[in-house]
């Protein structure tokens, strides 16, 4: 009895440890790389939106706001879902950095497929051909001109 009593503690303790590895809840989405799901900051992982105050340039010349249209696209890809974010490291400033899902959609991937964040090969080289898709179709950022976010970011902060 007190093997089975153990076995199932070692059960319980394995499934918070995997649930302490991901949060789950309604988010605020704070810029097109970033959540807040209750008290914690998620930046999403292998991924790099424009800044909230970066604007591109549009086709004509005239400056358009890409770091608050990522920032939406990413609002309208969650809708009013609850997200799943699975934890892969914290960065410098201490936020948890992970693959987010709104259901079965993996947020990550759609911002960069969908051209409002350039990948991050470092990170993730998987996400380098949804980024060339998105680049050969001039979706999101890529149908702008723009100045990849870690170059703004030296230059503006």
């Amino acid at each position: 009895m007190m093997a089975g009593l153990g076995l199932a503690m070692g059960l319980v303790g394995g499934t918070s440890d995997v649930q302490a590895q991901q949060i789950k809840g309604r988010p605020t989405v704070t810029s097109g790389d970033t959540l807040s799901v209750g008290r914690d900051d998620v930046r999403l992982s292998g991924i790099d939106a424009p800044e909230m105050d970066q604007y591109c340039e549009n086709e004509f010349g005239r400056p358009y706001q890409c770091g608050i249209q990522a920032m939406d696209a990413l609002r309208e890809l969650v809708g009013r879902n609850d997200v799943v974010c699975v934890k892969e490291g914290a960065d410098e400033e201490g936020r948890m950095v992970g693959t987010c899902y709104a259901g079965d959609m993996n947020l990550n991937t759609r911002m960069v497929r969908t051209g409002w964040a350039v990948a991050l090969p470092e990170e993730r080289p998987d996400y380098a051909p949804l980024e060339n898709m998105a680049k050969r179709e001039k979706l999101g950022i890529w149908g702008l001109k723009f100045e990849h976010p870690a170059e703004w970011r030296k230059q503006n902060q």
